[in-house]
């Protein structure tokens, strides 16, 4: 399906700007990523996206993660907008109902054999909870299941709880447990500085926006971190964090 027309039948549905999907779309499509996973969906309109691009290059398929509670304010859902764009053939649904690290432990099981577990994506984008402890956990689960010169994508890389929660709670954590300075700091950034930038397999990594980081599955000798500023984005951005849900 062709970019105009998947932006078209999702226009509207937060949480991801066009110009930011297209980034997406593009990579798909010229990387030939064919077996992708994300983690943390909301209204499914990444989703739709990296379904659409899968449709462009006509394989593929996402696996898309996220909690059973969540369905309370997913609306429209992630079934309704496959349905309405025509791409369910290109996505399982998957819902947990803690997080989506269980679903990585039962992927990691499905497969193991004779104590060796066979990396399936090549592609992972996680979107989730922004949190240490969970997105911590679930990189080192993903590397399992990501194939070599397979790509991971951090959303979220600023946020912070402090900043962007007016409630008790968020995504099934109670963050009144949580002290001072882990509600003001940004878990997705220490989790891309201090995990995936200091791990041997990793290297390539790209950080648009101080909000999108991206890093390759490949070792390589001498670390470097590129900076990419889309300036037609920073508004929309600042809007956007603004808004998050609460």
């Amino acid at each position: 399906m062709q970019f105009e027309e998947i932006s078209q039948l999702v226009k509207g549905i937060p949480f991801m700007e066009s110009e930011r999907a297209k980034i997406l779309y593009d990579f798909i499509i010229e990387n030939r990523v064919t077996e992708c996973l994300e983690l943390g969906f909301a209204h499914g309109v990444g989703s739709c996206y990296i379904a659409a691009a899968l449709d462009e290059l006509g394989t593929g398929q996402l696996t898309s993660v996220d909690l059973l509670e969540a369905k309370q304010w997913q609306e429209p859902s992630i079934e309704a907008l496959l349905a309405r764009t025509g791409l369910e053939n290109y996505v399982t649904v998957a819902r947990e109902h803690s997080s989506y690290t269980w679903f990585l432990k039962k992927k990691i099981e499905e497969c193991t054999e004779d104590g060796y577990c066979s990396p399936v994506y090549d592609f992972c984008f996680i979107d989730g909870p922004k949190n240490w402890t969970i997105d911590g956990f679930a990189f080192f689960l993903v590397d399992k299941l990501l194939k070599q010169g397979g790509w991971l994508l951090f959303d979220d890389l600023g946020w912070k709880y402090s900043r962007y929660c007016s409630s008790d709670t968020f995504d099934g954590l109670d963050l009144q447990r949580m002290g001072e300075d882990e509600l003001d700091t940004a878990h997705i950034d220490l989790v891309f500085r201090l995990l995936v930038m200091q791990h041997p397999d990793y290297s390539n990594f790209k950080i648009q926006d101080s909000w999108w980081a991206w890093a390759q599955k490949v070792a390589a000798p001498t670390k470097k971190v590129r900076y990419e500023v889309t300036h037609n984005l920073l508004n929309k951005l600042a809007a956007r964090r603004g808004k998050d849900r609460e």
